[in-house]
């Protein structure tokens, strides 16, 4: 039994996987206003507690889950979360479990941008994990997190893209611009019928179907033929893929935990 861990801006993601590969199951903890206490992991390294928050569709994953030998963590830091602190207290409960840091050099994957060595990490483990999954064929890829990222792949090769503010970010900028305008609940933007009838409807339009029309643009841009694949990937990945579906019913196809596959296939050689 292997874990990877995606330590992000605003969530940390687990992902367990069995030894034949298989992810049976994601744990979503929130990284703002969490202290690494020993108490909070003793709980939350509890199998039993850990498979009712996850889910795992027969009692053969429950027991794969429930696995009380010594764990490897494969860890990925994308985010500013201290997460060395949450290892010691790990380490503390769990001495015999082993920790593996994935680095860009650790990513089999060729990238033609000006500065390799800046490109956030996460982008590159999602471009892998797709990779891994549709070989050469061309992909723009959308991960939906705390930032919105638009990348392309061509011929196993990152070349770049674009980086939008996240859904939650751009809710949040509204009421900094004017005390009139109200915070909306990135929950419901995928209800937004165009045009608004009243000013919450019509900021959640400029949030859920700019962020479309934005995607729409870039792909576009690179693959007007539309012979490629675009993939979404991220925590609202969920929330863009009604609206992106109007427009790419066929070429679409949503992987929602690429990050944590990336992480995953660079340590399953």
């Amino acid at each position: 039994m292997n874990i990877a861990v995606d330590i992000g801006n605003s969530c940390l993601k687990w992902g367990i996987f069995t030894l034949g590969g298989e992810l049976c199951g994601v744990l979503r903890l929130p990284t703002k206003g969490i202290r690494p206490s020993k108490r909070f992991l003793c709980e939350l390294l509890r199998w039993d507690m850990l498979t009712n928050r996850i889910n795992v569709p027969d009692n053969r994953k429950v027991m794969a889950v429930c696995y009380p030998e010594p764990l490897t963590w494969w860890i990925a830091k994308t985010g500013q979360f201290p997460w060395q602190k949450w290892q010691e207290t790990i380490i503390c409960i769990r001495p015999k479990d082993k920790f593996k840091v994935v680095t860009r050099k650790q990513i089999p994957l060729k990238i033609d941008v000006d500065a390799p060595n800046k490109v956030g990490i996460d982008r590159l483990l999602v471009a892998f994990a797709a990779t891994k999954m549709y070989g050469n064929s061309p992909m723009l890829i959308v991960d939906a997190g705390s930032a919105i990222t638009v990348d392309v792949v061509q011929n196993r090769t990152f070349c770049g893209g674009a980086i939008l503010p996240g859904l939650t970010a751009m809710s949040e900028t509204y009421p900094k611009i004017s005390e009139k305008l109200p915070l909306v609940s990135v929950h419901s933007i995928t209800e937004s019928v165009y045009p608004g009838k009243n000013t919450e409807d019509a900021i959640q339009n400029g949030i859920y179907w700019g962020t479309i029309g934005a995607i729409r643009q870039f792909y576009e841009m690179i693959f007007p033929q539309k012979d490629a694949f675009l993939i979404l990937t991220g925590g609202d990945a969920s929330y863009l893929e009604p609206g992106l579906r109007t427009f790419f019913p066929h070429q679409m196809e949503c992987e929602y935990h690429l990050v944590l596959e990336g992480i995953h296939r660079c340590f399953d050689k």
